[in-house]
């Protein structure tokens, strides 16, 4: 096997604390890796796996206890160096940094929960430990298998998205033989659920205007016009956010009834938010991520009201455990990011109605109101750190 073929390999030392802490912690990788191995370390080798790691006290917290090592490998669509990529460093960082905070239970974990090193030569230098003389043979089967089931089916032009991590789907500009330069979501083995949730909603909303048009389809791969984006829709950037933009009334107001007419039609969406909106100077406005378009159904429950959709209102909180849900910012007390006020700059009950004369002054004062306010923490924030 190629060389490059390795490239994506990283190896996960977990310590084996509590049985259920192992499960969080392998989901905790599988948010956006795939899982090739887990593989039990013999109790005598710590010493030996803490040396490779770089410092015999690499785990004090857990000292007498086992490891489990779990071997992933980052989906190989483009190489590190491709324009429009993560590196797989970056991606495996973030996806231990998850991975942390699903074993605490909260977004600042007192320590690390899990070590990893990422390469063929380091993942190879800590799988030797395990002493299992067919391991190299098994996992290039299934680096081969995967990077056959990820491969662009296309020939790519630049890979896109650049400002995001990729977790569960690639995006490729690609050239394609009959609709010409033309975008291409590819997503893994383990985010099936999302490519068939995402496959659903562009099907379902198809005469939706904000849908993107679904020119073909494969089995875990979704292709789409090559829209521009000229940012009509958006007002200004927020303070301290990126990607996050104030929108302008009639993109808003576009937005809730997309909404609304998904809820009609026994779905929701939460991954609403600027950073996934464009505007096509000829095709208009589109929302170009619906991977978290969901039924009702999945929830086992009735529809609520119209005005309590969950795309106005969240999901509630005593379904949300173990949900597959998106952690989006300005997303508490709504659904989605764009209904915000500091987004939006009115309720949804006044975007569901014909617009008034004083909605428009409503707007301004909310939106400007809420630009300060965010400013001012940003600040305050930003001197809190320096003086520490």
């Amino acid at each position: 096997m190629p060389p490059e073929a390795w490239q994506g390999l990283s190896v996960f030392v977990v310590p084996e604390r509590t049985s259920w802490k192992l499960d969080e912690a392998v989901a905790g990788i599988a948010r956006g890796l795939e899982i090739l191995e887990v593989l039990r370390l013999d109790l005598d080798r710590q010493d030996a796996v803490a040396e490779l790691l770089g410092s015999a006290r690499q785990f004090p917290h857990v000292a007498g206890l086992p490891h489990t090592l779990v071997v992933a490998c980052d989906v190989p669509l483009a190489p590190d160096a491709a324009e429009g990529t993560w590196r797989t460093e970056d991606r495996v960082a973030a996806v231990a940094r998850h991975t942390s905070r699903r074993w605490f239970g909260h977004d600042s974990p007192p320590y690390e929960a899990v070590r990893y090193v990422v390469g063929p030569r380091e993942a190879f230098a800590l799988l030797e430990l395990v002493g299992d003389p067919g391991l190299e043979t098994r996992l290039q089967a299934k680096v081969a298998e995967l990077a056959a089931a990820c491969a662009v089916p296309f020939p790519i032009i630049e890979m896109l998205g650049a400002e995001s991590p990729g977790y569960r789907a690639r995006v490729a500009l690609v050239e394609h033989p009959v609709h010409g330069r033309a975008v291409c979501k590819i997503f893994r083995p383990g985010a099936m659920a999302s490519f068939r949730r995402e496959l659903h909603a562009r099907t379902l909303l198809a005469d939706q205007p904000l849908t993107p048009q679904l020119l073909e389809h494969g089995p875990n791969w979704l292709l789409t016009p090559a829209y521009s984006d000229n940012g009509a829709h958006r007002l200004r950037r927020l303070p301290t956010f990126a990607e996050m933009y104030q929108l302008r009334p009639w993109a808003t107001r576009a937005l809730a009834e997309f909404a609304h007419t998904m809820h009609e039609r026994g779905m929701f969406v939460l991954d609403l938010s600027p950073h996934n909106l464009m505007s096509d100077p000829t095709a208009g406005l589109k929302v170009v991520d619906l991977e978290f378009a969901r039924p009702y159904t999945d929830f086992s429950c009735p529809p609520p009201s119209a005005a309590q959709a969950w795309s106005f209102r969240g999901v509630p909180a005593q379904l949300r455990a173990g949900a597959d849900l998106p952690a989006l910012a300005l997303a508490k007390g709504v659904g989605n990011s764009v209904f915000h006020p500091a987004v939006a700059g009115l309720p949804v009950k006044r975007l569901l109605k014909a617009a008034r004369k004083r909605d428009a002054l409503r707007r301004v004062a909310t939106q400007s109101s809420w630009y300060a306010a965010i400013a001012t923490v940003g600040r305050l924030s930003m001197a809190l750190r320096r003086g520490r």
